[in-house]
């Protein structure tokens, strides 16, 4: 068989043929984005355009684009091992990566779980903490408890425990058993309090949910330690705090959900440690391989360990054809050493800290950006009509939309939704380049507010 090497011309004819992650196939069709390489942390276009890569691929490729140890890792061992038979054997590149890990993570965690990515990861936690509790004798626990506005993957339990109406409509009904929470967003308390008096009442409201719901059949709470698609949104710490708590006080196991937080993305190696508090099962992705190779995992305590230890049928009774995979594995050894040989958390922390001086004079500027969210490299912006009163702009004004079509159009490329806007670059980002896209975005803010149904807005 001949392969035709794609044309620019064909990319772009081709572009209504394809289903793009959560847009509408009509929308990319017309405007459609085509990357074909990049280099650090840049990457280009069909048409030869050069961007910013502000958002890391989709918050995994820590590493940049071009990393040389994580190629060669990858080239390595596809000529080496490029597949082992996952139903019969392990690989020598998987217990090398699992020994690894577990050498980086606190010594409570024992076993693990790998995955191809986040949705895979946190379905197998779900998984686990309710056959942990029927195997631990308490066969009533099967509740699943999780963040409205939260996002936990797109398969059945993950798309189940996620909190957003909309990406679950059309799938509905969802499996059962699962229980939504408040958000944690400390500056958007449905009541007036301080940060610390919201993380208080939030977690009373979860301790009476617990309660109405019955502690007898709740199995497990998985959160994010920062809601990404809620608007970046850190909970409180004393929030995080109480719901170890409540985990411990009514046997609920808790998972966080490091797929994006994990590995130095909020200026700590996990998120766990900026709250000061360790789950019972911690699920990791994405910048576990820096992207080069599809990689996650789920990672368990010895106690819940214990309760999989044994004879058929007591085992976890799931798997997936590329978990663990040799070359995956072996990526992911090349970027777990490379982060924690650099120490990549506190180059994160301090161009977190430098990213939230230049939003601050920014906000000065522009009272639009109502709040800064988010810690280390992953920050965004969330935009509001009144100031004062944190009013959003309206769904059908789609600000934070806007804004993001401009940085593209400048060269820069972010996540977004009609009222915020996040960025989270790799890093290894330089403070010259992290100023660049800042500068971008700022342009790209006094743009969209010249728009004349925006100023109408505004002076109204």
């Amino acid at each position: 068989m001949t392969l035709h090497p794609i044309t620019d011309r064909d990319a772009l004819d081709l572009a209504g043929n394809i289903m793009v992650d959560f847009m509408p196939m009509k929308a990319f069709a017309e405007h459609p984005l085509i990357l074909t390489e990049g280099h650090g942390v840049r990457v280009r276009d069909v048409h030869g355009k050069e961007y910013f890569d502000g958002i890391s691929g989709t918050f995994c490729l820590s590493l940049g684009h071009g990393n040389q140890a994580l190629i060669e890792a990858a080239t390595r061992q596809i000529g080496r091992l490029a597949m082992a038979a996952p139903t019969l054997a392990a690989n020598d590149r998987s217990l090398e990566a699992a020994k690894l890990l577990l050498s980086i993570l606190p010594s409570q965690f024992t076993n693990l779980k790998w995955g191809g990515g986040g949705s895979e990861a946190n379905e197998q936690a779900i998984k686990m903490a309710r056959q942990y509790h029927k195997q631990a004798g308490n066969p009533r626990k099967f509740k699943v408890m999780s963040h409205y506005r939260g996002f936990h993957g797109v398969t059945g339990f993950a798309l189940a425990a996620t909190g957003w109406p909309h990406m679950k409509a059309q799938y509905e009904p969802m499996p059962g058993g699962f229980v939504h929470l408040h958000t944690p967003d400390p500056f958007r308390p449905p009541f007036p309090a301080t940060p610390e008096q919201a993380g208080e009442i939030y977690a009373k409201l979860v301790e009476e949910t617990i309660i109405l719901e019955g502690p007898e059949t709740i199995a497990a709470l998985i959160t994010e330690p920062v809601l990404m698609s809620a608007g970046v949104v850190v909970p409180p710490v004393n929030y995080m705090h109480k719901l170890r708590e409540l985990c411990d006080r009514y046997d609920i196991i808790l998972i966080l959900d490091e797929i994006i937080t994990g590995f130095g993305r909020i200026g700590k190696m996990f998120a766990a440690e900026h709250f000061g508090i360790w789950p019972d099962i911690i699920v990791l992705g994405k910048g576990i391989s820096g992207a080069y190779a599809p990689l996650s995992a789920t990672v368990i305590t010895e106690r819940l360990a214990k309760a999989f230890w044994g004879d058929a049928p007591v085992h976890y009774q799931a798997g997936h054809t590329f978990a663990g995979n040799p070359v995956s594995c072996a990526v992911g050894i090349a970027a777990m050493t490379e982060i924690t040989q650099r120490r990549l958390w506190e180059s994160s922390h301090t161009l977190g800290l430098h990213a939230r001086q230049r939003l601050t004079m920014m906000k000065k500027r522009y009272p639009e950006i109502g709040l800064i969210r988010g810690e280390g490299l992953l920050f965004g912006v969330e935009f509001v009509l009144n100031a004062s009163s944190k009013e959003r702009f309206p769904a059908d004004i789609s600000f934070g939309i806007r804004v993001r079509d401009s940085a593209i159009g400048r060269g820069l490329l972010s996540r977004a939704s009609h009222w915020m806007l996040a960025l989270a670059p790799p890093l290894t980002t330089t403070q010259a380049e992290l100023d660049s896209m800042l500068d971008i975005l700022e342009t790209s803010i006094a743009d969209v507010l010249n728009f004349k149904d925006v100023r109408a807005l505004i002076a109204a």
